[in-house]
């Protein structure tokens, strides 16, 4: 069929609301050429395709009765999911092709000194931390990635060695009571426990 390409004189393109415009570049869903003079017109068709055919809703809609903003909630888990999938790819990819040697280098994680709750007031701010990179992970780059993450991993095994250090302190019966206790929990399997309090672990105090 031949066309007249010149009649062609608005260009369309549709992406993510929520994409940066860093991501719009490499994530357009579809473009199309259309006359300028039909913009209202597809405008309308556009929106009446999403809401019959594909079971959305137009902005305005929206507007008057997602009164909880419920969709933009929901488009912004599917966003920071995707972004944290990206994100988990392109530390794979630099772990393969071997980490420089100036970040391998990192220290033991440690409790000497520390008590219980210093161990776990450390914890909480790490979660915290990792938390707010899993909120928005396109507001960091992936050297703070690497390092909120393994702040995250190395609390929590500090936690671990500060329960396992408050359990070796107890005498036999207190120990026994303890057990039963955990045991009891069914959130949380024996095996797990027993991991914690009597395994083998690549990290000690010193």
């Amino acid at each position: 069929m031949d066309m007249d390409f010149s009649e062609l004189d608005l260009q369309l393109v549709m992406y993510d609301f929520n994409d940066t415009e860093e991501e719009r570049c490499d994530n357009v869903v579809a473009g199309v050429a259309i006359r300028a003079e039909d913009a209202e017109a597809f405008a309308a068709d556009v929106e009446r395709l999403a809401v019959e055919k594909y079971g959305g809703a137009t902005f305005a809609g929206l507007l008057d009765e997602d009164l909880d903003d419920e969709s933009m909630a929901a488009a912004c888990r599917f966003r920071n999911a995707k972004r944290n999938e990206d994100l988990l790819a392109e530390a794979e990819e630099a772990m393969a092709a071997g980490m420089p040697e100036e970040r391998k280098v990192r220290p033991r994680p440690s409790i000497k000194g520390k008590t219980y709750e210093q161990v776990e007031e450390e914890y909480v701010r790490a979660q915290k931390r990792w938390e707010e990179f899993q909120a928005n992970p396109d507001a960091y780059g992936l050297d703070e990635f690497h390092e909120r993450l393994l702040d995250f991993t190395d609390a929590g095994l500090c936690v671990d060695m500060a329960m396992r250090r408050h359990f070796e302190s107890l005498d036999p019966q207190a120990q026994s009571e303890m057990l039963k206790l955990l045991a009891a929990d069914e959130s949380v399997s024996a095996s797990w426990w027993f991991d914690v309090l009597f395994g083998k672990w690549p990290y000690s105090e010193e």
